[in-house]
């Protein structure tokens, strides 16, 4: 049950002021006369949230991932699998050229490696005849019955077969290297897609000749996103890598986007004085593009469980050094006037760093009119707007 006190007090001009107090907050009066009239405001007590400081930032956004698939081998464009703006992955067949060339490169390369493999298999043969001959030859020698130059040309005799085999294994070495290559070749005359994305650009058509390294494709991976932006010099040592930056863009501007920052230029530009961020968005909707302009803000700061008030109730507030004035209000309905200092700023709420217990009532409407020990009630009843 409330308890309401009423007090009468009796001025010497007769009139009769009439105050009522219900939980300690003073209600508006009942006077019988208009010469003590008390001054209407609305008070609030200090709450305690989450502020956040946030710079702000303006950008635009782009792909990360942008590929353009080139030709590695010279020829003439057979079959194109694919249209602008087709959606691509990894090893999708994009195009294949004309494969005769590469087909014929590699028989000769098959042909080659069976005519070195052969070579190998001779000189083998004949090193084991240069071996039997020079083992023949040391017995004779044993016996006397050849010299000792026949003995030294049977030595060189197994030396050269010896070079001659290793020099038919290095050409079957490098008739299989040749031969790999011819078949790599003929696999590149169809063009993979190199990564998953989009098409967003066809260069050539069905019969037109390529040179190696020709610009065939343009293949764009929307699914991760570069926001490079702008900073104030002043703003910028605030910024760090991993903050959280939240931004719109034009056309969706009813929908917020996320993301965090991954690098952060060290140098200013000296025209504008302003430095360049880099964050990484995530577009796993698929919504956003590149080329497209965006406007947020990095928190570079985040306090919670701190002491707040409306904006709206204070006085005399100097931003720079931080110190603001507030009314509160007494149980006897008299106004006081205290020295604050503030902090954080965020949605019209300003973080209180002193001057303040939290359990004040503090004028948030109606402060600019008063003037120190006013005689004041209270308009909101139950204390909050």
């Amino acid at each position: 049950m409330s308890v309401i006190l009423l007090f009468l007090l009796v001025f010497g001009t007769g009139s009769i002021v009439v105050f009522r107090y219900s939980r300690g907050i003073p209600a508006e009066p009942s006077t019988t006369s208009s010469e003590n009239t008390r001054i209407a405001v609305d008070v609030i007590s200090p709450s305690r949230t989450t502020l956040k400081r946030s710079v702000e930032v303006f950008g635009s956004l782009s792909a990360k991932n942008v590929t353009e698939v080139k030709s590695e081998l010279p020829g003439r464009v057979l079959q194109i699998r694919v249209k602008e703006w087709d959606h691509v992955s990894p090893k999708d067949i994009l195009l294949e050229m004309d494969p005769m060339d590469y087909k014929l490169e590699l028989q000769r390369s098959q042909a080659g490696l069976k005519i070195a493999e052969a070579q190998l298999l001779k000189a083998k043969v004949d090193l084991n005849r240069a071996k039997r001959e020079l083992n023949r030859t040391l017995k004779l020698k044993e016996g006397g019955l050849v010299t000792g130059q026949e003995l030294d040309e049977r030595r060189t005799a197994l030396e050269s077969a010896e070079a001659q085999v290793a020099l038919a294994d290095a050409q079957v070495g490098q008739a299989r290297a040749q031969l790999a290559e011819s078949n790599r070749n003929l696999q590149k005359s169809s063009i993979l897609a190199p990564i998953q994305g989009i098409v967003s650009e066809r260069k050539v058509d069905v019969g037109d000749w390529v040179d190696k390294g020709a610009h065939l494709f343009s293949i764009v991976d929307n699914r991760i996103l570069d926001f490079t932006a702008t900073v104030s010099a002043i703003d910028l040592p605030l910024v760090h890598e991993g903050q959280l930056l939240t931004f719109t863009v034009d056309g969706l501007s009813n929908r917020v986007f996320e993301g965090r920052v991954h690098r952060v230029n060290p140098t200013v530009n000296a025209s504008d004085r302003s430095g360049r961020i880099q964050a990484e968005v995530k577009n796993s909707d698929d919504i956003l593009r590149g080329g497209v302009f965006a406007r947020g803000q990095v928190v570079v700061e985040e306090r919670h469980d701190i002491m707040v008030v409306p904006a709206d109730c204070l006085v005399g507030w100097d931003m720079e050094k931080e110190t603001a004035r507030v009314f509160v209000v007494t149980e006897g309905g008299v106004a006081h006037s205290k020295e604050i200092r503030t902090g954080l700023t965020e949605g019209g709420k300003v973080e209180i760093l002193g001057g303040l217990t939290g359990a004040e009532w503090v004028v948030s409407r109606g402060g600019f009119n008063l003037r120190e020990g006013d005689g004041v009630y209270i308009s909101n009843q139950e204390g909050n707007p």
